[in-house]
């Protein structure tokens, strides 16, 4: 399990946080990334399937899913877009201005809507479609659907958001805000997919959503994150 981050908080723990995932970058890495830069520390636990079902069995996990994070004895939070959320307001990636936390949330709702289609295509039965995987030819042209059109016109919206903005970051802050960071990891990953998939680069056409995964990545903590040799990243290092 690894350390990261360094806590400047608005609150004090008994103990350290835990924050609960498998070891994929998943729904999570956000959560990973956002944390270690804004110095939240916290412990990595990579749960594999036994612990992950044992967590379930035992009441653990209210929904019956990860993440979760730890913030004291029979204290979970729960729900990715929750945990990102009071991590950014424990460190000051959440902002203050009621508009522009507005708008960070709804960058956050939409990303959600973005990635719904796909990620029912992915886990037909978590969402009771499970009927379509019996016609994989359907299940193909569906996702075939959301890669070419439905995607595309999300990222659309975000580069647009990003062309009227005067600096580095999608709600328009001088620093990164949890919003960056739920996105980034999350183009990252459907980057790769339609990649493998259809063998083109779905963000060919927005040049400003990969510049916020370069102006992300190139952040001093993230880069000691992805750094396996360092046991500990700090936001100023």
């Amino acid at each position: 399990y690894m350390l990261s981050g360094l806590a400047v908080l608005h609150v004090s723990y008994a103990e350290i946080p835990k924050l609960y995932y498998f070891d994929i970058p998943g729904k999570v890495e956000a959560i990973r990334l956002a944390a270690t830069h804004g110095g939240f520390l916290f412990e990595d636990v990579r749960l594999n399937r036994n612990e992950f079902d044992s967590l379930k069995s035992n009441g653990t996990l209210k929904f019956g899913q990860v993440p979760v994070l730890k913030v004291a004895e029979d204290q979970y939070i729960s729900q990715s877009a929750t945990i990102i959320r009071y991590i950014g307001k424990q460190t000051g990636l959440y902002p203050s201005n009621d508009i522009i936390a507005a708008l960070v949330d709804s960058i956050i709702d939409q990303e959600v809507d973005m990635f719904t289609g796909l990620t029912v295509s992915k886990y037909p039965d978590r969402f009771g479609f499970g009927a379509i995987t019996t016609n994989q030819k359907l299940v193909f042209s569906i996702r075939e659907s959301v890669l070419a059109d439905v995607i595309p016109r999300h990222l659309g919206y975000f580069e647009t958001i990003l062309s009227k903005t005067t600096t580095m970051w999608i709600a328009n802050t001088t620093n990164p805000t949890i919003a960056d960071f739920v996105l980034v990891p999350r183009l990252i990953a459907v980057r790769e997919f339609v990649e493998d998939e259809m063998q083109f680069d779905i963000l060919y056409s927005f040049p400003r959503l990969r510049s916020l995964i370069d102006n992300i990545l190139t952040l001093p903590a993230v880069q000691c994150y992805y750094d396996k040799e360092k046991k500990q990243c700090f936001n100023n290092v």
